[in-house]
């Protein structure tokens, strides 16, 4: 036994001399070999970027204020109605950075332009824009999957960026964790498994080493995502079609023949999916079409959307003017399609000077049209009178509990754009107990912009809402109470309660409100003092600054109390503050 020992010991010390002289060898070897090309920055590994193979961004938007930049799916567009409106045709764009707008303000990526230019048409589709930094073919799948589908569009458009090709063909072909870390860190491991051999290091070597088992196995891989994509579309009685972009460098003089294009072209043709090749668009519009490898510009978006309006890759939708013709709007209003009615509301909401009864015929349209496209376009022909249509928020917020949800997105557009008076805050209470939250979160934003104008049942119901489910939507019904200031007195009772919530927001929420109700919210002292104990820095800051704008001397030693032992500056200052605003202090 004691021989074998000494065999094993001996074994694995020979072993560990040959591994270390190999490793030795191996790193002269590395230290000598011209060094490897990096991988370009775009091909991005996604176990690094999102420790797996998809991601979103973190959003609870609900719709209202439409100014958020993500919406509650975690892209970057408006939030949809899911829902979907007869008559309103849906396409959606499923890419990455490019169809994000990378560089651009987010009106300004194409599918967005590309919905400014089917609106000054008058066409009756809806585009949405499904798209994120880094995401890949495969990517792009998923979101189909996870978020595009309860939206159940006509058409989806997968628009293709050439370096999706190497990017799948590298993640999914990637060796196992336990071998990527020995890689990293010994030399011979280096040298057997070639990595940069392996891989994929740019979009010019599709171009360059196109017959390369790497490369042809990074289009079977992106050719099997393309048709698992089409397989889930069809699934649900959508179309497929296919956007590709160029990089910028195809546009140079001397460019290599778009051999990628082309093989993506024969893929289509084979597959019998629609296909729109980008290149010779762009190649016509310049260098400047790009920001930078292959982001679009300003210019470029504009161009991309504008080759896009006149394809068919869009679902079929006339213009308003083609439906119309030389018909009266007016008159075209009680025509018996809906399309030619909705054609004729889109017409009238653009026709200046507007006609006497104009407004009250688009009014009674919204009300009583039994076509929820034509309602659609009714309401957004009101609300582009703006101020002008003061006089019908009352139609505007009676569509707000219309049974069409694309009908009540447009009519708290048109009635934001018209302005809310304190006559529709009946309507608005109404709205607080809408089932969709974007209704929700639209009346607790116009409530709170109406203040104290609002009356005593909007605090209440207000203060209802803060309780049932802490607001809805990123104005929230505490902010909105908040605005209202003293106006929200009868809110008092409810914001104490929520004072003692478990959840940190609802906490300085509370506090915040309260300390704009000022004086009339005294009751709520107590309470708020013991805030100043709160675990949540953020929580002590906004009861301090509260309980100065109640001003009432019965916060004074707790207050003090904080100037001598919180460990945090800003709750310290804000009880300073808070102190030289109470009389007799």
């Amino acid at each position: 036994m004691r021989r074998v020992l000494q065999n094993l010991a001996l074994s694995f010390f020979s072993l560990s001399v040959v591994l270390l002289l190999l490793e030795g060898v191996s790193r002269i070897v590395e230290a000598r070999r011209p060094k490897p090309p990096e991988r370009a920055d775009y091909i991005w590994d996604w176990e690094k970027q999102w420790d797996g193979d998809f991601y979103t961004m973190a959003s609870d938007e609900t719709g209202w204020p439409p100014g958020a930049e993500f919406n509650g799916d975690g892209v970057r567009d408006r939030v949809h109605p899911r829902q979907r409106s007869e008559g309103i045709a849906r396409v959606v764009f499923l890419g990455d950075s490019v169809t994000l707008g990378h560089g651009l303000e987010p009106f300004e990526a194409y599918p967005q332009v590309l919905q400014s230019m089917l609106d000054d048409e008058g066409r009756a589709l809806e585009v949405m824009n499904v798209a994120l930094w880094g995401w890949s073919t495969r990517q792009e799948r998923i979101a189909y999957e996870k978020l595009v589908r309860p939206y159940r569009p006509d058409v989806v458009v997968l628009a293709i960026c050439l370096n999706d090709i190497p990017e799948i063909q590298n993640n999914l072909k990637r060796p196992p964790g336990w071998l990527l870390a020995l890689n990293e860190r010994l030399a011979l491991v280096r040298l057997l498994i070639d990595a940069p051999g392996r891989e994929i290091q740019n979009v010019e070597e599709l171009f360059t080493k196109g017959a390369a088992p790497k490369v042809r196995e990074a289009f079977s891989l992106f050719f099997n995502e393309v048709r698992a994509l089409r397989a889930a579309v069809a699934q649900d009685g959508g179309r497929l079609a296919l956007l590709v972009f160029p990089f910028r460098f195809q546009l140079a003089q001397g460019a290599p023949a778009p051999m990628v294009q082309e093989e993506i072209a024969r893929f289509a043709e084979t597959e019998k999916l629609p296909m729109l090749d980008l290149l010779p668009a762009l190649r016509g519009a310049g260098e400047a079409a790009f920001l930078d490898y292959d982001h679009v510009s300003v210019s470029g978006a504009r161009v991309v959307a504008g080759v896009l309006a006149t394809s068919e890759l869009l679902p079929a939708a006339p213009s308003a003017a083609v439906l119309l013709a030389d018909a009266d709007a007016r008159a075209a209003l009680a025509d018996s399609r809906s399309e030619v009615r909705a054609a004729a509301a889109w017409t009238l909401g653009r026709v200046t000077p507007r006609p006497p009864g104009v407004l009250e015929a688009l009014a009674a349209r919204l009300r009583d049209d039994d076509s929820a496209a034509v309602r659609i376009a009714a309401a957004r022909a009101i609300g582009r009178a703006g101020p002008a249509a003061a006089g019908l928020g009352g139609a505007l917020a009676k569509a707000l509990s219309d049974t069409d949800q694309g009908v009540r997105f447009a009519a708290a557009d048109a009635l934001d754009a018209t302005g809310a008076k304190p006559e529709q805050a009946p309507a608005l209470i109404r709205a607080l107990e809408s089932q969709d939250p974007s209704v929700r979160a639209f009346a607790t934003y116009s409530l709170g912009a109406l203040g104290a104008a609002a009356g005593p049942e909007a605090a209440e119901a207000l203060a209802r809402t803060v309780e049932a489910e802490g607001g809805a939507g990123k104005a929230g019904a505490a902010a909105a109470l908040a605005k209202m200031g003293a106006g929200a007195k009868q809110a008092v009772p409810s914001l104490i309660r929520q004072l003692e919530d478990q959840r940190e927001a609802r906490r300085w929420r509370a506090a915040r409100t309260l300390g704009r109700i000022g004086p009339d919210a005294k009751a709520a002292v107590p309470a708020l003092s013991r805030r100043l104990q709160d675990e949540s820095v953020t929580v002590r800051i906004h009861a301090a600054r509260a309980l100065g704008r109640i001003a009432s001397p019965e916060a004074i030693p707790a207050l003090v109390l904080v100037l001598k032992e919180d460990r945090a500056k800003e709750a310290r200052e804000e009880a300073s503050r808070a102190l030289s605003r109470i009389p007799g202090r």
